[in-house]
């Protein structure tokens, strides 16, 4: 119904201020409003919807980054709880090693003394 207003009202034009003759006229309306349907125009609801669709594919990567940012982080996590018990065990026998060392030292020196 809407598109029957606009054509009457373009032809209307097209016969008024053209002087188009009204078959003219009738020919040059239908002939723009088929180029128009056929040119398959963006219009604001297909916008809207690939708006829509776009934000949902968005979310569902920020999920999916979530969720392989929160895995990554336990795996570095762990990593690093083990390299932290490494270093302890490394630092404790090192000192044990000093010590060692220290005490054995201490025994030589005392024994050269005497």
């Amino acid at each position: 119904m809407k598109t029957m207003a606009i054509h009457a009202e373009a032809v209307e034009i097209l016969i008024r201020k053209s002087r188009f003759e009204p078959e003219v006229a009738l020919g040059v309306a239908e002939a723009i409003e088929v180029s128009i349907n056929l040119a398959q125009l963006v219009t604001v609801p297909v916008l809207d919807a690939r708006v829509h669709e776009l934000k949902t594919e968005f979310q569902a990567l920020r999920l999916e980054f979530k969720t392989d940012l929160a895995d990554g982080l336990a795996k570095l996590s762990t990593e690093i709880q083990k390299v932290n018990a490494n270093l302890m065990r490394w630092v404790l026998l090192t000192m044990l090693g000093s010590t060692a060392l220290s005490m054995a030292a201490r025994s030589v020196m005392s024994l050269l003394s005497n």
